[in-house]
């Protein structure tokens, strides 16, 4: 089966090779875990592969996540986007400042067309193997009716599956959830999921990745410790 590489040194060996190429994966944790930092070393990885790929973001400021990450790993997204191995594109819903009845859910249809087009022309606009959504929990939040969220949720996974590409879902976990997401749907719909964890040791916290889920994958179920090091994301050996 075919295989593409997560970036993350250590993590490939504990999937088989690294993500089943076509595959929807989520990484999950709760604030300041790593995700974004996890992101940028999958789409850093294709670039040093000279494989393209797609960053939609939907929190976040483009230039704040450019700045974090040549400050962090001294990698110049900026560079990588000039030579048409990188697009950036921001989609961030516009919430009603009053309530809409029913008009909701025309005004999220509309939001998850405009994301999903977004995505299309992306991928096509550089020819992107791999493809970054970050975050999943904004959606979430939008869509507060369940089954109107499975539906979208469904959709937006089963439209990056048909784009052929390679591609990780971020979402935020409530500082007191034990859940893997604020919807508790996405998980079910992926074909991936990778939580990231602080872990308290000693006096201090370390931050850790297990692998919920991976189809198609024999994988390791232990809890990986791991370092944000200058060359990128690291699993520690144990």
């Amino acid at each position: 089966m075919e295989r593409i590489t997560t970036g993350i040194d250590g993590l490939d060996e504990k999937i088989q090779g690294g993500f089943v190429t076509g595959s929807v994966n989520l990484v999950v944790g709760k604030t300041g875990t790593g995700k974004t930092q996890f992101c940028a070393s999958f789409l850093y990885a294709g670039a040093v592969k000279n494989e393209a790929s797609v960053y939609i973001t939907t929190e976040e400021r483009e230039d704040d996540i450019k700045q974090d990450m040549l400050e962090m790993f001294g990698w110049d997204l900026n560079a990588i986007e000039q030579q048409k191995l990188l697009k950036f594109e921001s989609v961030k819903p516009i919430f009603p400042d009053k309530p809409m009845g029913d008009d909701m859910n025309r005004i999220t249809r509309s939001y998850l067309m405009n994301l999903t087009n977004t995505i299309a022309e992306a991928i096509r606009a550089v020819n992107a193997k791999r493809v970054v959504l970050d975050s999943i929990s904004i959606l979430e939040m939008f869509i507060s009716d369940k089954y109107l969220a499975r539906v979208a949720l469904m959709g937006l996974t089963e439209h990056l599956r048909q784009l052929g590409v390679t591609s990780v879902l971020t979402g935020e976990i409530g500082e007191t959830s034990d859940g893997l997401s604020g919807s508790g749907i996405i998980e079910y719909l992926v074909d991936g999921v990778l939580r990231l964890d602080f872990v308290p040791v000693s006096e201090d916290y370390k931050r850790t990745l297990t692998i919920r889920k991976m189809r198609r994958t024999n994988h390791s179920t232990l809890i990986h410790p791991f370092e944000m090091t200058p060359k990128g994301l690291k699993l520690v050996n144990i």
